[in-house]
């Protein structure tokens, strides 16, 4: 009787399968956010505060990480001294204002204050175990990718119409956006695309580093599409070119983003680098 022929062993994929795999799955986690945004046909609050429990059940399943990861490379033991609790405790203090006194806001805007009142304790946890050479590298992505995000937001500023505010105003209104976005930023957004895609991509190794953190800002460009307010008008026209548009105008920022991050082991770096962006497009509008 003749013996069977074993079966041969399966053979596990090289770095470069592994890598296009991980970019896959980005490709497709981003995908089905932006689906959603379309079938709900959601508003901005909403479309962001879908990354929430999307971000859980990616860290979670996916990525198969601790959620600790997402705001530190990192994390060690959560520990947070008197002084962390008391800069919680007045990051809270806006976000729990406006959710008492606006009338109306709607459940999506209730929801992005609960979430920048929460976001808080990791950001008062970064300032806790925020590091000498960390710090160095927080104050350079506010240097230079907020100088990136200036630019272009000066350029949209001078070319476009605006409202007649004073200095003053747009200034507290910058103030009080930096204040809101610093600690949400550790909840949405930024926490998805740098703490949660930008570490799976980068885990193993990565061939091409500069090459991966475009690719991700190219997606967390073409993410805002489903948000994007289009003209009742030539919908095609402006769908096309916000495709090309989206992903150069995000890509350069959103690089310099992951690389701080990737150069820090701390959210804290593009988060204060993309609150300043938010804040001082408040200011401008």
């Amino acid at each position: 009787m003749t013996d069977a022929v074993p079966a041969p062993a399966a053979v596990a994929p090289g770095p470069v399968a592994r890598e296009l795999r991980r970019h896959a799955v980005v490709v497709a986690v981003v995908a089905v956010w932006m689906a959603l945004g379309w079938a709900l046909r959601a508003d901005g609050n909403t479309y962001l505060l879908m990354g929430i429990p999307l971000l859980w059940l990616f860290q979670r399943l996916v990525a198969q990480r601790p959620l600790a990861e997402l705001w530190f490379a990192q994390p060690g033991r959560f520990a947070l001294p008197w002084w962390g609790w008391l800069v919680a405790a007045t990051f809270m203090i806006l976000p729990i204002h406006d959710l008492a006194t606006w009338e109306n806001p709607g459940w999506a805007v209730r929801l992005w204050l609960v979430a920048a009142a929460i976001g808080a304790i990791p950001l008062a946890w970064s300032l806790a175990r925020a590091t000498g050479p960390q710090w160095r590298e927080i104050g350079l992505g506010v240097a230079f990718a907020g100088s990136a995000g200036l630019l272009t937001l000066l350029l949209t500023f001078f070319l476009r119409s605006h409202p007649d505010r004073s200095a003053l105003d747009r200034l507290l209104e910058g103030l009080r956006s930096f204040v809101l976005y610093v600690p949400v930023c550790f909840m949405i957004e930024e926490v998805f695309f740098r703490g949660g895609l930008d570490s799976y991509l980068t885990r193993g190794g990565l061939r091409s580093p500069w090459l991966s953190a475009f690719f991700l800002s190219a997606l967390w460009g073409w993410w805002h599409l489903p948000i994007v307010p289009l003209a009742a008008d030539h919908r095609a026209a402006q769908l096309l070119t916000l495709v090309v548009t989206l992903p150069l105008v995000h890509g350069g920022v959103g690089a310099l983003l992951s690389y701080f991050w990737r150069r820090s082991g701390i959210l804290l770096a593009p988060v204060a680098a993309h609150a300043f962006i938010d804040a001082v497009r408040n200011a401008l509008q």
